[in-house]
């Protein structure tokens, strides 16, 4: 069951509208989908320079903010053929691949401190709101507003991956695509390490998205709900959007959804057993940390990541990064919880799509 699930708007809707910079612009129109031999569909934006930015009046930034995007749930699973051993030698795509992070490059003023300090790994499994959001490691990751293709207003969470053309984000499926029998997001502006009201990197525009025909076709969480989004370079904020926030590397293979200390990071507008007011209205990054682990013992077809965290819808597409404060990788994103035959949560376990051979052949096919 996928329900939106409304919370109430936070107070800094109107500062975002004014640097959003209103207007009335309408949704972008139809872009030019291309389906690629590597199992992953290509869209490309029609809409010209600052289009998104005005698209986001203050009363769409409203609706957005009231309805963080839903996380999709999942019943327990079983075995099945899925695309978790390594990509054909025909597809081009490596049997595993990886990337150091990349610190930011130029720094704006007020930005905060390029570094935090390190802390000795712990679990948390419950959510915490991040101090140090504008500093490095935190910087890459950040808030995603969209139109979805059910004719809503969403938000979602994302992170600036390390990609040579220093314009790539990861994120979820979901937040790019309304998956079987759905569409394409429309006018995304991604906000790195937005902070309540305060926006330090500035807002960065959609071009291009890159999403698996596995989510497409069937909306399958279990090795489908990971995507990549480009986004427009911008002088104004500083060039590139890499260069400005810095990126997180990335550590795809299959079989392996392990990890030792990993930070899930999103945007939540609520969580698992806890009340909505405890969240702001998703008005703030936060974090959980912790190991990842099989999320489905003795199914060696099921690779999912799960970690033990509350966080729930808004936080969608928000990276689960290993190693952050040394060199830090994706290895996997906030897709989808557990739940019951009525569309509850039955647990406080956050899970990804296993991000191995499918991973690969979307961060593949980015240009």
């Amino acid at each position: 069951m996928r329900t939106p699930v409304r919370i109430k708007v936070s107070l800094g809707a109107a500062a975002v509208a004014a640097l959003l910079a209103a207007g009335s612009a309408q949704a972008s129109a139809p872009d030019h989908v291309t389906d690629r031999a590597t199992g992953v569909a290509v869209e490309r934006s029609d809409a010209g320079p600052g289009r998104v930015k005005a698209f986001w009046t203050q009363e769409r930034i409203k609706e957005a903010v009231a309805r963080p995007s839903d996380l999709p749930t999942a019943p327990d699973v079983d075995a099945r053929p899925l695309d978790s051993a390594p990509a054909p030698a025909s597809s081009g795509v490596p049997a595993s691949a990886s990337a150091s992070a990349v610190a930011p490059k130029n720094r704006l003023p007020g930005s905060g401190d390029r570094t935090v300090g390190t802390f000795a790994p712990t679990d948390v499994t419950r959510s915490i709101k991040n101090a140090a959001t504008a500093s490095w490691p935190f910087t890459p990751s950040g808030w995603l507003v969209y139109y979805g293709s059910d004719g809503n207003l969403y938000s979602c969470s994302a992170a600036v991956i390390v990609h040579s053309n220093k314009s790539t984000v990861w994120t979820a499926a979901h937040c790019l695509h309304g998956g079987k029998g759905g569409g394409y997001s429309k006018n995304a502006a991604f906000v790195p390490a937005k902070n309540g009201d305060d926006h330090p990197f500035g807002v960065w525009e959609k071009v291009s998205s890159y999403v698996p025909t596995k989510w497409i076709q069937d909306s399958d969480v279990i090795t489908g709900d990971m995507a990549a989004f480009t986004v427009r370079a911008d002088p104004t904020l500083g060039g590139f959007v890499q260069d400005v926030v810095g990126a997180y590397g990335y550590e795809f293979r299959s079989n392996s959804p392990e990890n030792g200390f990993v930070h899930s990071i999103g945007y939540p507008g609520d969580g698992y057993g806890r009340p909505n007011s405890d969240y702001s209205g998703g008005a703030y990054q936060r974090f959980c940390t912790g190991p990842t682990v099989d999320a489905a013992p003795g199914k060696p077809l099921d690779q999912r990541l799960k970690l033990n965290c509350e966080m729930g819808h808004g936080a969608s597409g928000g990276p689960m990064v290993k190693n952050l404060t040394g060199d830090a990788r994706i290895v996997g994103v906030n897709s989808h919880r557990k739940a019951d035959s009525n569309g509850n949560w039955v647990d406080n376990y956050m899970y990804s799509s296993e991000h191995g051979s499918q991973a690969r052949s979307v961060y593949s096919a980015i240009r």
